[in-house]
């Protein structure tokens, strides 16, 4: 798999990706994530409320996305150096999501 967004959290394949074994975040704009966002996904761009959330989910895997996989690269970086081994992060744009058929919802849904 090629990886353009270099990072320490690992790569979460889309072809093969089961959203219901992660806490989803989508750390793009309240506004974008309104619009449309991976179902069940909790809208955080705080990197510290990130780590409140991987603290009290130790046992649980945890997925970063962004619009284009650099942000979400970045944090898993970050979270990774803090210790944190359950850190995944899609490291596709959003457009590609949309294509692998994982479920969205939103209002531009609609």
């Amino acid at each position: 798999m090629y990886i353009k967004n270099k990072s320490l959290a690992k790569p979460a394949p889309l072809n093969s990706l089961n959203i219901n074994d992660f806490i989803v975040i989508d750390l793009r704009s309240r506004g974008y994530f309104l619009i449309s966002h991976i179902k069940s996904a909790l809208n955080i761009e705080s990197l510290q409320r990130i780590i409140y959330i991987a603290q009290e989910n130790p046992q649980k895997k945890i997925l970063l996305y962004c619009h284009s996989g650099a942000t979400a690269a970045d944090f898993g970086t970050q979270l990774v150096e803090k210790g944190f081994k359950n850190i995944y992060y899609i490291d596709e744009n959003y457009f590609a999501i949309k294509k692998h058929n994982i479920a969205l919802e939103g209002k531009g849904l609609e």
